[in-house]
């Protein structure tokens, strides 16, 4: 396909002549310093890695290597690991446990550690090969170079008869390797691998992710950074439960094919895609959380998706956004809107400042519980829309505002008339119980935000707004006088993170109360 991407918005043309008229530092510099942030944003490794990889390992001490080019010998091996002497009190117990345990001890060690078990005897050997493989570049970077590294990692797999529990690759430019990156992918579909991902250190931007990639059918869980995708095929990956697309190159027809053949999918993420796919369109049968982060897309459209619980985008690169919610019965999580930079349509119909005063039946969404927005509360504009929604919303239980500051503009209102005037709603007076305001100044039209809230939310029981230093909590008591009340900031803490979003287990992503 055409690198350029799709017309429209930022495209990987753009990014990429960005990028080659950088002279100081240079393109692959540039690059380096995303992907660490990309990978950053990735759920956390089965067993982390060493706490410095690179020189902890041994000093040199090399019992077993991936990157000798000689056939291992596990009796030549197991002669580094002498016996203790007959006599000496000291006995093996470990040796004693069942195949079970000692399989449950490998799978808990580094992946060079459990593979150096197999240099402890012939049983261990057995046990290893029996244990499902977890393999993680960052377990393996005491290699001398990337070719040694890339060896390593090949010689795991090929080791190995299966399955593949999981596999994380994220050290790697294939761009340098990419026989050994064919030759990888088609040995993890092989050995039935559950869990991977597999991250380029790329420039060029678009070094084609291999074909083999399909026949991963027994993958559940998939994180891909930095590639170009490959025609689908027409029984993709039919077990996958997440799917992960970070800075990604895949053509609207091809997204639209991959997510459809997907049909146990449950949680979708894309991050730093930039107008390729041009859109994304969520019509899917099993789908329960998508989220769009820090990507340059034409719209987003919610269609034809029955089980979707969250929509969570943040950060958005495009000036104008648009958010299409046409059928989405199910849907308790959105956001975070940016009121500035989001356009969101409910039903088809837009919702603008001016329907505050009425909005239709059809532009209503009364499965939503958990609404996060960005908005300047200075802003008479901003300040309608806000209300707008909370009209749209109607069983609305808890709201999380990240407070903006305002620029200089001919449209900051005055405030106290704009609050007088907007009345009282149906979530308000019935079903709003938590609020929380974020990057809270004690500014007066913060205040006033919040006092709106405070006298007009007659179930509310918790509003918490965070300030530089601490965390604070407004309640108002039978009389309906104000109280204000202090607590230490850990008491509370907000979550506006990737990872909470793509978090199922998470009642709210946005925010929670810790425990005493």
């Amino acid at each position: 396909m055409d690198a350029a991407g799709e017309v429209g918005g930022m495209t990987y043309g753009e990014v990429v002549d960005y990028f080659n008229s950088l002279q100081d530092p240079p393109a692959q510099e540039h690059i380096d310093c995303i992907i660490p942030y990309l990978i950053s944003l990735l759920p956390a490794p089965f067993v982390p890695a060493p706490p410095d990889a690179a020189s902890a390992d041994d000093s040199e001490d090399d019992h077993f290597s991936f990157t000798s080019s000689d056939d291992y010998s596990a009796a030549e091996d197991a002669r580094s690991f002498p016996s203790p002497p007959p006599g000496d009190g000291e006995e093996d117990h470990i040796s004693r446990l069942a195949d079970d345990l000692l399989s449950e001890i490998i799978s808990r060690l580094s992946t060079k550690e459990a593979a150096r078990t197999m240099a402890l005897s012939t049983r261990w050997r057995r046990v290893w090969a029996k244990t499902s493989l977890l393999v993680d570049d960052a377990h393996l970077r005491d290699a001398d170079n990337e070719v040694s590294l890339v060896r390593a990692i090949s010689r795991c797999v090929d080791a190995h008869p299966g399955p593949v529990r999981a596999a994380r690759i994220t050290h790697v430019a294939f761009y340098h390797h990419e026989y050994a990156l064919r030759r990888l992918v088609a040995s993890l579909a092989d050995k039935n691998v559950e869990d991977l991902i597999l991250f380029n250190r790329p420039w060029p931007l678009n070094m084609p992710l291999p074909d083999d990639i399909f026949r991963c059918a027994y993958l559940r869980r998939l994180y891909l950074g930095a590639w170009m995708f490959p025609e689908v095929a027409a029984a993709a990956l039919v077990n996958l439960r997440e799917l992960g697309l970070f800075h990604c190159i895949i053509p609207d027809r091809d997204f639209d094919a991959l997510l459809s053949l997907c049909s146990k999918l449950e949680v979708l993420s894309l991050a730093m895609s930039y107008n390729c796919p041009s859109r994304l369109r969520i019509k899917s049968p099993s789908l329960r959380a998508a989220v769009e982060w820090m990507s340059s897309l034409d719209e987003i459209v919610v269609d034809g998706a029955p089980c979707l619980e969250r929509l969570h985008h943040a950060i958005p690169v495009a000036e104008r956004t648009p958010i299409k919610i046409v059928s989405a019965p199910r849907l308790e999580v959105l956001g975070i809107l940016d009121l500035q930079l989001h356009e969101l349509q409910i039903g088809g119909t837009t919702i603008r400042p001016g329907m505050w005063m009425f909005v239709k039946s059809s532009a209503k969404l009364p499965s939503l519980k958990i609404l996060a927005v960005k908005v300047c509360l200075a802003i008479e504009r901003e300040i309608k829309l806000l209300m707008t929604l909370l009209k749209c919303f109607p069983h609305l239980e808890t709201l999380h505002i990240k407070s903006i500051p305002p620029c200089a503009s001919p449209e900051i209102a005055n405030c106290a008339d704009v609050w007088e005037s907007l009345g009282s709603c149906e979530c308000l007076k019935s079903h709003l119980k938590t609020v929380s305001i974020q990057g809270f100044h004690t500014e007066r039209y913060e205040v006033l935000c919040l006092k709106y809230l405070i006298l007009e939310g007659e179930v509310l029981e918790t509003v918490a707004f965070f300030c530089e230093d601490k965390v604070c909590f407004a309640a108002k008591d039978d009389e309906a006088a104000e109280i204000e009340l202090m607590f230490p900031k850990n008491l509370v803490q907000d979550r506006w993170s990737f990872q909470s979003a793509i978090d199922l287990s998470l009642d709210d992503p946005f925010f929670y109360a810790v425990e005493s």
